[in-house]
Protein backbone atom coordinates (compact mmCIF):
# COMPACT_ATOMS: atom_id res chain seq x y z
CA UNK A 1 0.00 0.00 0.00
CA UNK A 2 2.73 2.30 0.77
CA UNK A 3 6.74 2.93 -0.30
CA UNK A 4 8.65 3.74 3.01
CA UNK A 5 11.95 6.00 3.40
CA UNK A 6 13.94 7.22 6.10
CA UNK A 7 14.12 11.20 6.22
CA UNK A 8 17.58 11.81 6.61
CA UNK A 9 19.36 14.25 8.33
CA UNK A 10 17.14 14.23 12.05
CA UNK A 11 18.75 11.24 13.36
CA UNK A 12 22.66 10.04 14.23
CA UNK A 13 21.90 6.57 13.53
CA UNK A 14 20.72 7.27 9.67
CA UNK A 15 24.12 9.10 9.30
CA UNK A 16 27.10 7.06 7.40
CA UNK A 17 29.49 8.76 9.80
CA UNK A 18 28.03 7.46 13.03
CA UNK A 19 29.48 4.23 14.17
CA UNK A 20 27.30 1.00 15.23
CA UNK A 21 26.67 1.09 18.58
CA UNK A 22 27.54 4.54 19.82
CA UNK A 23 26.12 5.58 23.03
CA UNK A 24 23.05 7.04 22.04
CA UNK A 25 22.11 7.91 25.88
CA UNK A 26 24.99 10.30 25.91
CA UNK A 27 23.62 11.96 23.12
CA UNK A 28 20.26 12.44 23.21
CA UNK A 29 19.17 9.16 21.74
CA UNK A 30 20.64 10.52 18.37
CA UNK A 31 18.38 13.46 17.54
CA UNK A 32 20.23 15.91 15.88
CA UNK A 33 20.86 19.70 16.65
CA UNK A 34 19.40 21.46 14.09
CA UNK A 35 16.74 23.90 12.64
CA UNK A 36 13.18 22.92 11.14
CA UNK A 37 11.05 23.75 8.36
CA UNK A 38 8.28 24.42 10.83
CA UNK A 39 10.15 27.13 12.42
CA UNK A 40 11.27 30.57 12.03
CA UNK A 41 13.92 31.71 9.95
CA UNK A 42 15.94 32.39 11.73
CA UNK A 43 14.29 30.16 14.42
CA UNK A 44 12.34 31.85 17.16
CA UNK A 45 14.92 31.89 19.89
CA UNK A 46 12.75 30.15 22.67
CA UNK A 47 13.53 28.19 25.66
CA UNK A 48 12.35 24.64 23.87
CA UNK A 49 14.25 22.00 23.90
CA UNK A 50 15.61 20.31 20.45
CA UNK A 51 12.97 17.22 21.20
CA UNK A 52 10.03 19.81 21.66
CA UNK A 53 11.43 21.77 18.24
CA UNK A 54 11.27 18.38 16.86
CA UNK A 55 7.75 17.34 18.07
CA UNK A 56 5.95 20.36 16.85
CA UNK A 57 7.77 19.84 13.72
CA UNK A 58 6.48 16.24 13.14
CA UNK A 59 3.21 17.53 14.04
CA UNK A 60 2.97 20.02 11.71
CA UNK A 61 3.78 17.80 8.49
CA UNK A 62 0.00 16.47 8.25
CA UNK A 63 -0.69 20.01 7.05
CA UNK A 64 2.28 20.54 4.99
CA UNK A 65 3.38 17.21 3.45
CA UNK A 66 1.78 16.48 0.08
CA UNK A 67 -1.29 14.42 -0.19
CA UNK A 68 -0.53 10.83 0.02
CA UNK A 69 2.50 10.74 2.48
CA UNK A 70 2.70 10.80 6.18
CA UNK A 71 5.56 10.55 8.70
CA UNK A 72 6.16 8.51 11.57
CA UNK A 73 8.43 8.69 14.23
CA UNK A 74 9.66 4.65 15.77
CA UNK A 75 11.37 3.71 18.67
CA UNK A 76 12.58 0.54 17.72
CA UNK A 77 13.79 -1.89 20.72
CA UNK A 78 15.45 -5.57 20.68
CA UNK A 79 15.14 -7.26 24.19
CA UNK A 80 17.33 -8.06 26.90
CA UNK A 81 19.83 -10.18 27.16
CA UNK A 82 17.81 -13.99 26.60
CA UNK A 83 19.20 -17.29 27.27
CA UNK A 84 19.57 -18.39 23.69
CA UNK A 85 21.89 -15.25 23.45
CA UNK A 86 24.01 -16.30 26.64
CA UNK A 87 23.98 -20.05 24.12
CA UNK A 88 24.94 -19.20 20.98
CA UNK A 89 27.92 -16.78 22.28
CA UNK A 90 28.61 -20.31 24.18
CA UNK A 91 28.63 -22.37 21.28
CA UNK A 92 29.40 -20.16 18.67
CA UNK A 93 26.97 -19.04 15.57
CA UNK A 94 28.11 -21.72 13.43
CA UNK A 95 27.49 -25.00 15.97
CA UNK A 96 24.74 -22.90 17.43
CA UNK A 97 22.57 -22.49 13.32
CA UNK A 98 24.03 -26.04 12.95
CA UNK A 99 22.90 -27.89 15.77
CA UNK A 100 22.05 -26.50 19.37
CA UNK A 101 19.49 -23.90 18.08
CA UNK A 102 17.13 -27.11 16.93
CA UNK A 103 16.91 -27.90 20.86
CA UNK A 104 14.91 -26.61 23.57
CA UNK A 105 18.42 -26.78 25.70
CA UNK A 106 21.57 -28.09 26.92
CA UNK A 107 20.25 -29.54 30.13
CA UNK A 108 21.81 -26.93 31.73
CA UNK A 109 19.47 -24.46 30.62
CA UNK A 110 16.44 -24.08 28.39
CA UNK A 111 15.55 -21.49 25.35
CA UNK A 112 12.66 -22.30 23.81
CA UNK A 113 10.51 -19.21 23.68
CA UNK A 114 13.67 -17.81 25.72
CA UNK A 115 13.26 -15.78 28.82
CA UNK A 116 16.02 -13.22 30.09
CA UNK A 117 18.68 -13.43 31.67
CA UNK A 118 19.40 -11.15 35.29
CA UNK A 119 21.27 -9.01 32.75
CA UNK A 120 18.45 -8.73 30.26
CA UNK A 121 16.32 -8.04 33.00
CA UNK A 122 18.44 -5.45 33.96
CA UNK A 123 19.25 -4.31 30.52
CA UNK A 124 15.17 -3.37 30.30
CA UNK A 125 15.18 -1.44 33.64
CA UNK A 126 18.39 0.84 32.47
CA UNK A 127 16.44 1.15 29.30
CA UNK A 128 13.32 2.24 31.24
CA UNK A 129 15.92 4.76 33.48
CA UNK A 130 17.33 6.47 30.17
CA UNK A 131 13.19 6.60 28.87
CA UNK A 132 12.33 8.55 31.95
CA UNK A 133 15.18 10.82 31.80
CA UNK A 134 14.00 11.60 27.95
CA UNK A 135 10.75 12.11 28.96
CA UNK A 136 10.91 14.44 31.55
CA UNK A 137 10.44 18.20 30.91
CA UNK A 138 14.03 19.08 30.70
CA UNK A 139 14.51 17.06 27.28
CA UNK A 140 10.83 16.73 26.38
CA UNK A 141 11.14 13.52 23.90
CA UNK A 142 7.38 13.08 22.89
CA UNK A 143 5.82 9.23 25.03
CA UNK A 144 4.74 6.92 22.26
CA UNK A 145 0.99 6.87 21.35
CA UNK A 146 0.83 3.44 20.55
CA UNK A 147 3.01 0.51 21.96
CA UNK A 148 3.52 -2.86 19.74
CA UNK A 149 5.36 -5.62 21.16
CA UNK A 150 6.60 -9.41 19.58
CA UNK A 151 4.62 -12.12 21.53
CA UNK A 152 7.87 -13.84 22.30
CA UNK A 153 8.51 -14.04 26.22
CA UNK A 154 11.83 -12.06 26.41
CA UNK A 155 9.89 -9.19 24.71
CA UNK A 156 6.69 -9.16 26.76
CA UNK A 157 9.31 -8.85 29.58
CA UNK A 158 11.88 -6.62 28.10
CA UNK A 159 8.40 -4.00 27.31
CA UNK A 160 7.20 -4.48 31.15
CA UNK A 161 10.11 -3.89 32.63
CA UNK A 162 11.06 -1.10 30.66
CA UNK A 163 7.60 0.54 30.48
CA UNK A 164 5.89 -0.43 33.80
CA UNK A 165 8.19 2.15 36.12
CA UNK A 166 7.86 5.31 33.98
CA UNK A 167 4.63 6.24 35.91
CA UNK A 168 2.60 6.99 32.72
CA UNK A 169 -0.16 4.53 33.83
CA UNK A 170 -1.32 1.23 32.44
CA UNK A 171 0.48 -1.61 32.12
CA UNK A 172 -2.20 -3.43 34.21
CA UNK A 173 -2.68 -0.50 37.02
CA UNK A 174 -6.27 -0.24 35.49
CA UNK A 175 -5.65 3.12 34.11
CA UNK A 176 -5.08 4.51 30.88
CA UNK A 177 -1.60 4.91 29.79
CA UNK A 178 0.70 2.56 28.05
CA UNK A 179 -1.61 -0.34 26.58
CA UNK A 180 1.03 -2.55 24.58
CA UNK A 181 -0.74 -4.58 21.85
CA UNK A 182 0.52 -8.06 21.38
CA UNK A 183 1.44 -8.34 17.33
CA UNK A 184 2.82 -11.95 15.15
CA UNK A 185 3.87 -9.02 12.79
CA UNK A 186 7.07 -8.04 14.86
CA UNK A 187 8.09 -11.65 15.82
CA UNK A 188 11.79 -12.81 15.20
CA UNK A 189 12.81 -14.49 11.76
CA UNK A 190 10.23 -17.85 12.46
CA UNK A 191 10.95 -21.29 11.87
CA UNK A 192 13.85 -24.14 12.90
CA UNK A 193 15.18 -22.08 16.15
CA UNK A 194 12.84 -23.17 19.14
CA UNK A 195 14.22 -19.79 20.95
CA UNK A 196 11.30 -18.58 18.48
CA UNK A 197 8.88 -20.52 18.98
CA UNK A 198 6.43 -18.46 21.08
CA UNK A 199 4.29 -20.00 23.68
CA UNK A 200 0.86 -20.70 23.57
CA UNK A 201 -2.37 -17.72 23.76
CA UNK A 202 -2.98 -18.69 27.53
CA UNK A 203 0.83 -18.70 28.29
CA UNK A 204 1.12 -15.16 27.02
CA UNK A 205 -2.26 -13.89 28.62
CA UNK A 206 -1.29 -15.26 31.90
CA UNK A 207 1.99 -13.38 31.77
CA UNK A 208 0.76 -9.71 30.82
CA UNK A 209 -3.51 -9.94 31.60
CA UNK A 210 -3.89 -6.75 30.89
CA UNK A 211 -2.47 -6.10 27.50
CA UNK A 212 -4.29 -6.60 24.63
CA UNK A 213 -3.71 -9.50 21.97
CA UNK A 214 -4.70 -8.71 18.75
CA UNK A 215 -7.55 -10.26 17.21
CA UNK A 216 -6.80 -13.48 15.17
CA UNK A 217 -4.32 -14.61 17.43
CA UNK A 218 -4.54 -18.72 17.54
CA UNK A 219 -3.59 -20.69 20.61
CA UNK A 220 -1.10 -22.80 19.45
CA UNK A 221 1.98 -21.20 17.60
CA UNK A 222 0.46 -21.59 13.58
CA UNK A 223 3.87 -19.97 12.06
CA UNK A 224 6.45 -21.35 13.53
CA UNK A 225 8.04 -24.15 11.15
CA UNK A 226 10.61 -26.80 11.93
CA UNK A 227 12.44 -27.50 9.09
CA UNK A 228 12.37 -23.90 7.15
CA UNK A 229 13.92 -20.85 8.58
CA UNK A 230 12.32 -17.33 7.21
CA UNK A 231 14.31 -15.94 4.76
CA UNK A 232 14.81 -12.24 4.83
CA UNK A 233 12.41 -11.49 1.84
CA UNK A 234 9.76 -13.42 3.70
CA UNK A 235 10.62 -11.94 6.84
CA UNK A 236 9.89 -8.10 5.16
CA UNK A 237 7.03 -8.85 3.64
CA UNK A 238 5.44 -9.41 6.62
CA UNK A 239 7.26 -6.15 8.16
CA UNK A 240 5.60 -4.58 5.37
CA UNK A 241 2.39 -5.59 6.02
CA UNK A 242 2.75 -4.58 9.48
CA UNK A 243 3.97 -1.00 8.04
CA UNK A 244 1.23 -0.75 6.09
CA UNK A 245 -1.56 -1.56 8.90
CA UNK A 246 -0.06 1.14 10.54
CA UNK A 247 0.07 4.01 8.18
CA UNK A 248 -3.01 2.87 6.99
CA UNK A 249 -4.83 3.46 10.03
CA UNK A 250 -6.54 7.24 9.87
CA UNK A 251 -5.55 9.29 13.10
CA UNK A 252 -3.09 6.59 14.32
CA UNK A 253 -0.42 7.88 16.49
CA UNK A 254 2.74 9.69 15.40
CA UNK A 255 5.20 8.01 17.54
CA UNK A 256 4.90 4.59 17.62
CA UNK A 257 6.89 1.72 20.51
CA UNK A 258 8.10 -1.57 19.00
CA UNK A 259 9.69 -3.86 21.24
CA UNK A 260 11.43 -6.60 19.24
CA UNK A 261 14.24 -8.51 17.80
CA UNK A 262 17.51 -7.98 16.22
CA UNK A 263 16.13 -9.86 13.13
CA UNK A 264 12.92 -7.80 13.61
CA UNK A 265 14.81 -4.38 13.76
CA UNK A 266 16.72 -5.48 10.51
CA UNK A 267 14.02 -6.04 8.81
CA UNK A 268 12.67 -2.89 9.32
CA UNK A 269 15.27 -0.84 8.17
CA UNK A 270 15.87 -2.98 4.87
CA UNK A 271 11.95 -2.04 3.97
CA UNK A 272 12.45 1.37 4.92
CA UNK A 273 15.80 1.67 3.14
CA UNK A 274 17.49 2.73 6.54
CA UNK A 275 21.36 1.44 6.70
CA UNK A 276 22.44 -1.33 8.35
CA UNK A 277 22.75 -0.43 12.46
CA UNK A 278 23.20 -3.49 14.82
CA UNK A 279 21.49 -3.14 18.25
CA UNK A 280 23.17 -4.61 21.07
CA UNK A 281 20.82 -6.90 23.67
CA UNK A 282 18.51 -4.15 25.47
CA UNK A 283 19.29 -1.39 23.10
CA UNK A 284 17.03 0.97 21.09
CA UNK A 285 17.03 3.13 18.11
CA UNK A 286 14.28 5.80 16.57
CA UNK A 287 13.72 5.34 12.89
CA UNK A 288 11.96 8.56 11.07
CA UNK A 289 10.23 7.31 8.28
CA UNK A 290 8.15 8.93 5.36
CA UNK A 291 5.69 6.79 3.75
CA UNK A 292 3.59 7.54 0.06
CA UNK A 293 0.62 5.67 -0.75
CA UNK A 294 1.19 3.21 -3.61
CA UNK A 295 -2.56 2.08 -4.03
Amino acid sequence: MFAYQIVPGYFLQSDPATQPHFDYTTHNFGLINRPYPSEGNPPDPSPATQWHRFTTFLRTLPSTSLPGTSHKLFYLARHGQGYHNVAEAFYGKEAWDAHWSALEGNGTMTWDDALLTGLGEEQAREAGRFLERQFGSGVGMPVPGSWVVSPLRRCLKTAGLTWGGLGLGGMGDGEVGVRPVIREMVREVMGVHTCDRRSTRSVIHAMVPEWTIEEGFAEEDELWRADHREEWAEHDVRTGAFLDEVFAREGGSDVVSVTAHSGTIASFLRVTGHREFPLPTGGMMPIFVKATRTK
